[in-house]
Formats: structure tokens, sequence, C-alpha cells
């Protein structure tokens, strides 16, 4: 009788209608660690943040190598403002990376980000539909930006206001793995942090 039930399960059009289909899980694929600073860098963006100032979302930048962050704060999550904040606050400063790795976000499928990756030269990658930990050192980092950034807003200031600030102590803070902090990774020495101007009285 079992058998019969479920042979007329899958035979039954409504039946296969109405059943749950799963994405079929696969393991993410392993991004490998190039062998120089600015070769390969994460892309991505999160919000929406608490309108602050008129902006609500933030394009978020990482060298995969040293994990040198940037964040850019967007008013909106288009296209044309992810190209333009990824031009004024990465390639100006650092150059054109040789591989950015993004997920499939309509704004990195654009045609614009096709042509601007096209112009500078640079391969794109793509993380795993499904798979958030495929792009895993970019979704840590997300998360402790978040609640940096938290912490900051619980004092009265807005996000954009404390992005500076949360940036630089992500940067200066030491990392087990890396033995270092990226900011040493990216100058070759240890940064002042405000803290350190003011000697024990």
């Amino acid at each position: 009788m079992n058998k019969d039930i479920t042979q007329w399960a899958r035979t039954c059009l409504p039946c296969q209608r109405a059943k749950i289909h799963r994405h079929v899980k696969l393991n993410p694929e392993k991004i490998a660690i190039p062998d120089e600073r600015f070769k390969q860098i994460h892309l991505d963006l999160i919000g929406p943040l608490p309108l602050t100032n008129n902006f609500r979302y933030c394009l978020t930048m990482v060298d995969r190598y040293t994990r040198w962050p940037e964040a850019a704060p967007l008013t909106e999550a288009t296209a044309e403002a992810v190209a333009e904040a990824f031009y004024t606050t990465w390639i100006s400063r650092f150059g054109a990376p040789q591989i950015i790795t993004t997920d499939q976000g309509t704004q990195f499928e654009s045609e614009l980000f096709r042509i601007l990756t096209h112009l500078i030269g640079c391969k794109r990658t793509r993380t795993s539909p499904y798979h958030p930990a495929s792009n895993g050192m970019l979704e840590r980092w997300h998360r402790t930006l978040k609640t940096a950034l938290s912490c900051h807003l619980q004092n009265d200031r807005d996000w954009t206001t404390s992005l500076p600030t949360v940036l630089l102590g992500l940067r200066t803070v030491f990392k087990d793995d890396l033995k270092c902090s990226t900011a040493e990774l990216l100058y070759g020495t240890t940064l002042k942090i405000p803290g350190e101007f003011f000697e024990d009285t």
C-alpha cells in the first residue's frame, strides 16, 4: 500500500505543484588567497540602513590579501551609484584590481558594471548563489562593521559620521590569523589611533 501511495503522489500534478522544492546545496567554491595586495577585492552592498544625511546604503570593498576595508555611503543602491563609489573610493586610491569578486546582485550584473570592469581590465568572479559562505571573509566583515556601527549609534551618532572612526578601528585591530593588523600589512607599520595622542598624566 505504501508503494501505491508513493507512486500516486509522484504522478499527481497538484501534489507536485504543492511540493516544497529546495535548492540543491553545493559546497561553496573556495577562493584562493592572492599573492599580492590589491590584486583581488571583494565588493558588496549592505542596507537599507537607517536613513542618515540622505544615505541608506553602503558599498563595502575589502582587499583579499591584506583585508584592508573601505566603505562608501550611498543614497541609492543603483548600478550608477555603485560604479561611481567604487571608482572614487577604491580605484582612485589603489588602482584597478585584477579580479573583482561580487555576489549576483543586480548592480553588479548590470551592463554598466560590465563595461566598467572591461574598461579597467579586470576579471569578475561571482560567489555561489545560496552560499554566502563562499564569500565568508566579506560576510564576517559585514557583521563586524554592523556591530561597530550599532555601538556608535547608541551614542546618538549617525552611522555616516561614525563610519570613518569605525573603519580606523577595524583597520588597526590585531588579527590573530594574520599576526598583525590590516594597516600593518598595507603600510608596514602600525597606525596611531586618536587615544594614543594623549599621554597619561
